[in-house]
């Protein structure tokens, strides 16, 4: 389970399940188990302090790289 933060501020935005290897690129909606400050504003996802982290594609969150940071860890598939 990866916390998502804001590269700006370091404010939790979300819990997320993290599935594979790679970089965190997209957020798919359904894995998101637990919001703290996010807004979605529009068709963008921004933090408290007014950075944009993502941008809404229907059924995920498209991230802006460099507008986000998280620590937690990733789950392999099998």
């Amino acid at each position: 389970m990866l916390t998502i933060l804001c590269a700006a501020c370091k404010t939790k935005l979300w819990k997320y399940e993290k599935r594979g290897h790679g970089h965190v690129v997209r957020c798919h909606k359904e894995r998101i188990s637990k919001w703290y400050k996010a807004e979605l504003l529009g068709h963008k996802v921004y933090c408290r302090c007014g950075k944009p982290i993502g941008v809404d594609k229907d059924s995920y969150y498209r991230m802006i790289s460099g507008a986000f940071t998280h620590t937690g860890t990733k789950k392999n598939k099998k």
